[in-house]
This record gives C-alpha cells, sequence and structure tokens, in this order.
C-alpha cells in the first residue's frame, strides 16, 4: 500500500540512489555497509506515514540517510571502543570459565534446546526470529501471519516453558 506522500519519496529515492550509495560510501568508508544504509533508507521511506507532507522529495531523502550515516557511525565507534579494552594484566585471574561453570553452561545449553525443541512450531519461530535475530514483533506476525500480540503471546509462552522446564531438572540438584 502506497501512501501520497511515500510515492514522491520513493521516485527520488529511485533517482538518486547511486548518490546515496556514494553518499554512504563517503562517510562510512564501506562499500557493503554503504548499501546496506542505502537499502535501510528505502525501508524507512516505505514505511513512512502518510501524514507527512515532504515538500522536497530529494532534501528528505539525504536528511534520513545522513541521520542514518550518524547512526551507523555511532554504532562503529561503540563496537571499536569495546573491543580496544586493554589487555589485562599478566598476573590478573583468567576471565576462562573453569571446567566445571563449562560443563554446567554446556548442559544447561542441551536443556534449553531440548525446551525449546518441546514448542509448537510457531511458537518456536516467534521465539527464535525474536531472541536470536533480533526481529521486530511486527516483522515476525508478517512473517508468520497472526497478529503482533499472537507473537507477543507466543514469545511468553515460549520463555515460560523454557524457565519451567530449567527449573525443573535443576529442582533434583538443589536440596
Amino acid at each position: 500500500m502506497q501512501h501520497e506522500h511515500t510515492i514522491p519519496c520513493l521516485s527520488a529515492f529511485e533517482q538518486h540512489h547511486n548518490d546515496l550509495l556514494r553518499f554512504f560510501t563517503h562517510k562510512l568508508g564501506c562499500r557493503d555497509l554503504a548499501a546496506d544504509c542505502t537499502q535501510e533508507t528505502y525501508v524507512h521511506l516505505v514505511r513512512m506515514r502518510s501524514t507527512i507532507d515532504v515538500q522536497n522529495p530529494r532534501a528528505f531523502l539525504f536528511r534520513v540517510a545522513a541521520n542514518l550515516a550518524v547512526d551507523n557511525l555511532r554504532k562503529i565507534r561503540i563496537r571499536r571502543e569495546a573491543l580496544s579494552v586493554d589487555p589485562p594484566p599478566d598476573n590478573a585471574p583468567s576471565m576462562a570459565p573453569s571446567a566445571e561453570e563449562a560443563l554446567d553452561a554446556k548442559q544447561r545449553l542441551i536443556q534449553v534446546e531440548r525446551a525449546i525443541g518441546e514448542l509448537s512450531p510457531k511458537c518456536r519461530s516467534a521465539l527464535l526470529m525474536n531472541r536470536l535475530e533480533g526481529k521486530t514483533h511486527r516483522e515476525i506476525a508478517e512473517e508468520l501471519g497472526v497478529s503482533e500480540s499472537m507473537v507477543a503471546k507466543y514469545v511468553i509462552q515460549a520463555l515460560k516453558h523454557c524457565r519451567a522446564r530449567l527449573d525443573a531438572e535443576e529442582m533434583p540438584f538443589r536440596s
């Protein structure tokens, strides 16, 4: 469904696609990231509310692109800062888990996988799309052909089921 205000912006996108790609490549320094941001600009325009009256579609298009570039540069900076942490001194205690902790984590992972396997297909899909793929309830609803509220119910049901299974399997060890 196209809105009357979205159409000029989409036309501007098609007309200035290569300019947008160059803009993002220049700002971000990566052609692949630039292509992703160009696509993200298109998605933003498609989702734009019809109440927005755009007087200059090209200017609006590049304002959206500039905002996306700033957001992506911020994410890149945060990642770099997180990765540039100084290594711990040689005499610092090891951050690696003990053999017992590693075994416990592996067993809990097996329990979670088993619990997820017990879910209904739609419930399992909703949980995995939300928690592993980072999809929104709206995106999941569209993909599964259900309402957003049903997606929320699926995710809550799945989380409760997994928690109950983990708690049930830990009970013998808690005495």
